[in-house]
């Protein structure tokens, strides 16, 4: 076979790999994605969604094996969505009584 066959097959090679490799490094990225859509969720009020939402950031952050500052900023919003949740159920169950 000639060599413009040769070239033009491990240049298709190396393209797909490239392709492959740019898709993995992308799909890492997902817990920022996550991480905004849970802000946007929370600035709704649909708390139980922008929970689920950071849960899945922290879950993606912990897959990566990363510890920094959006996990510890995750990890707080965490705690203050529970005790919104929360205070908004002692606050309908009040209000009814």
């Amino acid at each position: 076979m000639s060599s413009s066959f040769y070239l033009f097959l491990s240049i298709s090679i190396s393209l797909i790999v490239l392709v492959i490799v740019f898709i993995i490094l992308w799909r890492q990225h997902g817990h920022s994605e996550l991480y905004n859509e849970g802000v946007q969720n929370e600035n709704d009020g649909q708390y139980f969604l922008a929970l689920k939402n950071y849960d899945d950031a922290l879950n993606e952050i912990r897959k990566l094996n990363v510890k920094n500052k959006l996990s510890r900023k995750i990890t707080e919003r965490i705690k203050v969505l529970h005790s919104t949740i929360e205070y908004e159920k002692n606050f309908q169950a009040g209000k009814g009584a």
